[in-house]
């Protein structure tokens, strides 16, 4: 997913110029994410309120100048929107895709189970543009925040896959196994192997991770710089631009669906 916003660390400022391990060298954007404007788009979410274990329609526009609702939008990742649901200590993960009215309204439906404050991501591409605006739902009730996992290289999905991280110079590496039997097939999800998205603790800044292309398939920028990778791994390319702890989602399919595995990466000074 990409997108581009202030980082409100300036420490990160000395990290915006990376190798980018899809081929080429660009200026890293600082995380996303953080605002809910930015470059005279705004998000305009239509309630900040919603009732817990229920499911209900939440609907937003992207106002561009004038405050009229962009319905403009480019195709990324295979969707026009991605919509990112997780509470604020980066538990209850959701990805969605709304649907959008003639009007520019998108509206998809959402159901929150435990009380907290939540942050919705609306990650999209405009006239070639990439932006993630951020807004903060609430889910009225006791809230008790949970601790961050500790890092672990290996993860469950709640149904029997066990997907293993290795991390090698700037590249996440994933394998998917049922019991001790790697899975070889992985089916293509939203234009690639697998989808990932990045958060980091405290602030939820979104970061930027870029699908490898390999012999089994090919992400949608044409990148194959990393010919080498396995049809059973899922690579993503990463820059961390500041310490601390990260949160990562990954999702991919297999046999038809959907699963999402989550790992925490520290990432030292």
């Amino acid at each position: 997913m990409a997108g581009s916003a202030l980082d409100p660390d300036p420490d990160a400022e000395e990290a915006h110029v990376a190798e980018d391990h899809t081929g080429g060298h660009e200026a890293a954007r600082a995380p996303a994410g953080l605002a809910l404007a930015e470059d005279g788009l705004r998000l305009d979410v239509d309630r900040f309120r919603l009732a817990v274990g229920r499911q209900e329609r939440l609907g937003f526009r992207i106002v561009g100048e004038g405050g009229r609702a962009v319905r403009d939008f480019d195709v990324e990742h295979d969707r026009r929107m991605h919509l990112i649901v997780v509470r604020r200590d980066l538990t209850g993960f959701q990805h969605l895709h709304p649907e959008m009215a003639p009007d520019g309204t998108w509206s998809t439906s959402l159901e929150l189970t435990e009380p907290g404050s939540y942050r919705v991501f609306a990650d999209f591409k405009s006239g070639g543009a990439s932006h993630t605006l951020g807004a903060d739902v609430h889910v009225a009730g006791p809230f008790e925040p949970r601790d961050l996992p500790h890092p672990s290289d290996r993860a469950g999905t709640g149904d029997g896959y066990e997907v293993r991280l290795t991390e090698d110079d700037g590249q996440l590496r994933f394998t998917v196994y049922v019991g001790d039997r790697r899975v070889d097939d992985i089916e293509p999800y939203l234009g690639a192997r697998g989808h990932m998205v990045a958060l980091r603790e405290g602030d939820l800044a979104f970061l930027h991770v870029h699908p490898e292309a390999g012999e089994a398939g090919h992400d949608e920028s044409g990148a194959g710089h990393h010919d080498d990778l396995a049809a059973n791994e899922i690579a993503f390319a990463a820059v961390f631009p500041t310490a601390g702890r990260y949160r990562l989602y990954l999702q991919f399919k297999h046999d038809g669906i959907v699963r999402t595995a989550e790992f925490t990466v520290a990432v030292p000074r």
